[in-house]
């Protein structure tokens, strides 16, 4: 049973990926410790060319690595409550949202936090503020450059920008579409589910920056987002 068991989930801390693992662990009903990469890891990551490394959970010995991973282990482990349908089409689907998050959503709104020069400090001061003080300045400029390697070997530089914005606007306005007559992505009957963590953490990301007023301008979507923000940070 994974309630016996210490769970400890590491990674680059205040990021959508480990805010949504996060959100999964508490409305699984489970206690978990938060460990966050330290300055010697961040800085293996800036020597290897920004190829980052992915949030990863321990337990008992076991490690299991990547969100999809980690999802995947906490459902079939945890099976209650469920955050995966059951049925196999609305799972599909769930996947499908999950994957899109993470690969087209999530680097847009990592060039617009990270390469729009005002947005790139307060959101390296973000990611360094569980440190001690001492320590932050480094920490805040280790997360700065490692994001910027890993933009770069995604081929993504602040020219791209514009392109990013012009994206988003069309991703918010899908998202707000699709939930203009329900309260989740997938709908009734099937509820919440793991793909509403993942983008919503996304979007989150966004708090702070010039865009989060273009998330709150759209109704459903920000309905939505409100409400599943206040389940994971409520669970538990």
């Amino acid at each position: 049973m994974l309630e016996a068991k210490e769970l400890v989930l590491s990674g680059w801390a205040n990021t959508p990926a480990v805010r949504s693992l996060s959100g999964v662990l508490r409305l699984k009903g489970l206690k978990f410790r938060f460990e966050p990469f330290t300055l010697l890891e961040l800085r293996q990551v800036v020597r290897h060319g920004g190829a980052g490394r992915g949030p990863v959970l321990r337990l008992d010995g076991r490690t299991v690595a990547g969100p999809r991973a980690i999802r995947d282990f906490l459902e079939d482990h945890r099976p209650q409550p469920a955050l995966r349908p059951r049925d196999i089409s609305a799972a599909a689907w769930c996947h499908v949202l999950e994957d899109w998050a993470e690969e087209a959503l999530a680097w847009r709104v990592a060039v617009l936090r990270w390469l729009v020069p005002v947005h790139r400090e307060r959101a390296a001061a973000a990611a360094a503020a569980w440190a001690p003080a001492l320590l932050r300045p480094a920490l805040a400029e280790t997360h700065r450059v490692a994001m910027t390697l890993r933009l770069r070997a995604r081929g993504r530089t602040a020219a791209d920008v514009p392109a990013a914005e012009a994206a988003l606007r069309r991703d918010l306005d899908e998202l707000d579409r699709l939930l203009h007559d329900r309260d989740t992505l997938l709908g009734e009957p099937h509820g919440r589910c793991t793909a509403d963590l993942v983008v919503a953490a996304e979007l989150q990301a966004l708090d702070g920056t010039a865009y989060e007023e273009s998330v709150r301008a759209r109704r459903s979507l920000i309905r939505w987002l409100r409400a599943t923000r206040a389940v994971w940070d409520g669970a538990g």
